[in-house]
């Protein structure tokens, strides 16, 4: 049986990209706590039993890595500080 955490993560990732990303990047900007939900949702995602190269789980960790915004919006957030 998973536990609760584990379900949580697999509700939270249910409301898509974008919503857990913001969720994710919210949860770990704030200070003085650890993110409640980030281990589970990477353990998911980045299961040693899964392709490495599979196209869903990088672009999930695009989106986790855009922190809500789009991975292209990022991009160019990214390049303009250069």
């Amino acid at each position: 049986m998973a536990s609760n955490s584990t379900f949580e993560a697999k509700v939270l990732m249910a409301r898509g990209k974008r919503a857990t990303a913001a969720y994710i990047h919210t949860d770990c900007s704030n200070t003085g706590t650890s993110p409640r939900h980030l281990n589970e949702v990477l353990d998911n995602l980045l299961n040693p039993a899964k392709p490495i190269d599979e196209w869903e789980t990088i672009d999930w960790c695009k989106w986790l890595m855009a922190g809500g915004r789009t991975p292209d919006e990022f991009s160019s957030t990214v390049r303009g500080l250069v």
